[in-house]
Order: structure tokens, then sequence, then C-alpha cells
């Protein structure tokens, strides 16, 4: 690597992957400060709502419950550290997320191993609380692996409600499918699939296909058929996986969608959302399209540079981590980030969109297609850049919005909505769950920070189109000691 090339960056990031950093305005005082950061950041759990009446207290404050004393010392002490070092997130549902020390081994904690609280970083569970989903919903998780964010909204919608996660990646779904048994979730459907095409009616057709089989479900929920498929499938994608270069199979090899995980109730509750679904708009409530994106703002994946060390880590790093790390090569070609020849990008490069910015768009579009009339989407990822965040929301606005007989086509109106502001579904909260409900002295506050933070390293100051509404918002690590998250939330206003 150049001395030109790598100034100021840290040293373990290669060339490629710092001119991806200049080109998207990534500057190296951002990866700086995450390295001091990293540290002192803390580790976040939510409490799951099944197990919440036996440890959260009411309160009549507008701050809602709180957690018993007893628990914060019983957390505090499996972790070696002082009552204060677990508290409450005060920008978050309360008293539904704690912070806990950075070194804190969350897999080995009791409360961690009998499912009373569930591992989720505080910015993820943002994204869910913008979307709010409400008790009974039918809502969809595009790309729902590791199943986090699923797991979640199968606990805010409740018993009542059906809860369906797709990905296109087996081996990233078995990880959610682990998520869902241990979380008991008897209300989620997970589908492997292309969410590009994906809809409602192709989950009830895949999920009543198994009335003409009679048999008994193993402990995934699928008849035997339904294994045999599934098994067929993960053969196929074996072999096509093993011919390609990258070690990866493309979207248009196979485009079959299958269950992979379910259960009786679930998939009844299934098929029932379908048959009392608008036959003109056959959809879903709520959709979550958490894209698949380079997850430069992810703390969890930031391991770069050489496949030798974490971007952040010293010359005397971790051999066993160091062997795990994606290095910046695999990066770029996994995730189609791959620069143009000559190993820099021009002007009009940056504005094209990459492979990878055509595949959030997509997903993206298709999200909002299934959504039904009415039915609030929200968009998020974990990337740094304006053009997989900003630029993605505002394409997909102005495609579906084009002119009247496209948005009849669609079942409405787009409409921008401020990500913690819910004016448009005034009148329902009583079926909201408490787990996902932010007072309005929280929403006041989460709002002054959020606008203060500003754009603090200029990534996307003066892209925006001029005179454009607020497309969404930035969690940036520094402000709210989080991995990064930008969130973005649409509304399909009924057309009149």
């Amino acid at each position: 690597m150049s001395d030109d090339a790598s100034q100021n960056y840290p040293s373990s990031f290669t060339e490629e992957f710092i001119n991806y950093c200049r080109a998207h305005r990534l500057p190296p005082q951002l990866f700086h400060d995450l390295r001091e950061l990293l540290p002192r950041m803390p580790r976040y759990v939510r409490i799951r709502p099944s197990d919440a009446q036996q440890i959260i207290l009411p309160c009549s404050c507008d701050q809602g419950s709180r957690v018993p004393s007893d628990v914060i010392h019983e957390l505090s002490t499996a972790v070696g550290g002082p009552t204060g070092c677990v508290y409450e997130v005060e920008w978050l549902p309360r008293p539904y997320c704690l912070a806990l020390p950075r070194d804190t081994a969350v897999s080995q904690l009791e409360l961690y191993r009998s499912g009373v609280v569930s591992a989720m970083d505080a910015a993820s569970i943002a994204a869910v609380v913008a979307l709010r989903p409400r008790r009974g919903e039918t809502v969809w998780d595009v790309c729902c692996s590791p199943g986090m964010k699923l797991s979640f909204i199968a606990d805010a919608i409740g018993e009542e409600g059906s809860a369906v996660g797709t990905d296109i990646n087996l081996d990233r779904l078995f990880a959610a499918r682990s998520v869902m048994k241990k979380h008991r979730a008897n209300n989620v459907c997970l589908f492997v699939a292309d969410g590009t095409s994906f809809a409602l009616r192709t989950a009830v057709a895949v999920a009543q296909a198994a009335r003409l089989y009679r048999g008994k479900s193993n402990t995934d929920g699928l008849t035997a058929l339904e294994e045999r498929r599934l098994r067929y499938m993960k053969k196929r994608r074996a072999g096509g996986a093993a011919d390609s270069s990258d070690g990866t199979v493309t979207r248009d090899e196979d485009d079959q969608v299958a269950l992979v995980f379910t259960c009786d109730e679930a998939r009844k509750r299934l098929v029932q959302s379908g048959e009392s679904a608008n036959q003109k708009h056959y959809g879903f409530d709520r959709v979550l399209v958490d894209a698949e994106c380079s997850h430069d703002g992810s703390l969890a994946h930031m391991f770069l540079g050489g496949g030798t060390k974490r971007p952040f880590a010293g010359h005397d790093g971790d051999a066993d981590v160091a062997s795990q790390a994606i290095n910046n090569e695999q990066r770029m070609q996994r995730l189609n980030l791959s620069l143009p020849d000559g190993n820099e990008f021009t002007n009009a490069e940056v504005r094209k969109m990459s492979p990878l910015q055509q595949l959030q768009l997509q997903l993206l579009t298709n999200g909002y297609a299934q959504l039904n009339p009415g039915g609030t989407l929200v968009y998020c990822t974990c990337s740094f850049t304006y053009q997989q965040n900003e630029g993605i929301v505002q394409e997909m606005m102005h495609s579906v919005n084009a002119d009247a007989e496209t948005m009849e086509r669609y079942g409405g109106e787009a409409v921008l909505c401020s990500p913690f502001c819910y004016e448009h579904e005034v009148g329902l909260e009583a079926q909201v769950s408490p787990i996902v409900i932010l007072s309005g002295t929280q929403v006041g506050l989460l709002k002054q920070r959020l606008a203060a933070a500003g754009d603090p390293y200029g990534v996307t100051t003066g892209l925006a189109r001029e005179g454009a509404e607020e497309v969404g918002v930035r969690f940036w690590p520094h402000i709210f000691s989080t991995s990064f998250q930008f969130i973005s939330k649409v509304w399909k206003k009924p057309l009149i």
C-alpha cells in the first residue's frame, strides 16, 4: 500500500477500502473516533415480555415501569461490577433495554440462557421501535437474519400476530431459526426466499401446501415433504456455492421459496391472515427492510484489514479473532463494492448505483409494494454512506410516487414520517405493546439528540436534493454509544 493512500486511515485498512471510504466521504477521523469509543461502548440486552411481569414493576410517572433493584443487583453481580454498571437506556422503551459493561459475556448470564433477556444492540432496538408493530398484526422482516429484530417483532405482536421472516441465505436463516427456537417463538414463519420478489400470497401458498400432506411435523414445524424439499435446496445451493469463485450463491440461481421454521399455530395464523387480507392489496401490515449493506458502520462486523486483525486492534491482537476476520478484499467482493478498473472512483461512478445499491432499492421497493394501504415500512442499514441510505429511500419515493397511475398500482402514496412520531396511527395506542412505546418525554429528548448530532463528519452534507425533506435519522456511535444505524420510515397513505 502506498504511503499516500494509507495516510491518516487505520493501518489495517487496505488501499482499496481506503479509496472506497474516500469516495463515499468517510473520513479517517470517523474510524479513529470509533477506535477510541469501542472499549467504552456498553453491551445491551432487552427484557422479553413473556418474562417481564416477573421482574418489572409498574410506575405512575411518565417514565413508565422500572426494573426492581434486585434484578439490577443480580446482573451487576453476574458481571462482577458495582450496581451502577448496569442501567436502563433512557432513550428506549423503559425499562426494557439495559446497558451492561463492554466486557460482559452475555451468553454466560443465566437470565440470557433462560431467555429472560436477549442480546441486541440499542440502535437495532430503535429500528423496531420506529416500526412499532401492534398486537395481532402481520409483519414481514425482509432480511431477517440473524433474527434479533424478528424476535423483537414477534414479542411485540403477541400470540395473535404473525411474523414472517425471509432471507436468501440458508446458513443465515439457520442462525435465525436457532434464535426463534431459543425464544419459543410460536408466531413466526421463516422462509428461504428472495426478498426482491417475495409476497404474502407466496408465503400463504407455501404454508397451505402442508394441509395436503398428512403426517407429523418435525421439531422445526416442517412436514416430511417440506423437510425433504429443504434438504434438496440446501444440497443444490451448496453445490452452486462450491462452483462459484467467492463461495456465494447468486440470487437468480434459485428462486424457490421454502419453509425453514414454523409451528402449527404460526402456520395457522399466517394462513388466516391471508384469508382475511384485502384481495385488491394483499399484503402486510408492517414491513421492516433491514437491507444487506456494506456494514461499515457496524462495530460487530469491523473485521477489516488483510484478514489478520480487527481494524482497530493493536499489533498484539487476538490471533483467534483475527483468523475469523473478513478482510477488505472479501468484503468488496461479497458486498459488490469493488472499485472500477484503475482502483479509483470517478464522480460519475459514485453517482451510478452499484449492484449492492440496486439490490437495496429492489428490496425496499418490493417491501413497499407488499405493504397494505395504511401500513408502515421502516428501512434501515448499518452503513455510514449516503448512497446506501438517503439515496436509496429518495429513489424509491420518486419511483412509487411518479404519478397517479403508479400510486394506484402500489395502493397508496408513499409519505415520509419522522421515525419516532406516530401521528398517522392516533387512536390505536391500546393495541401497542409497551416494549415498543416511547413516552412523550422520551420522543422529545430523542428528537433533540438526533437533531443536535447533525452530520459531524460531513458524510451527507450537500448531497441531498435542494429543498428535500428529511429522509431519515442517523444514530452516530459517539452520540448514542451504539453501532451506527440509519433509520427511515415510510407510511403508505391510502388513496381517497
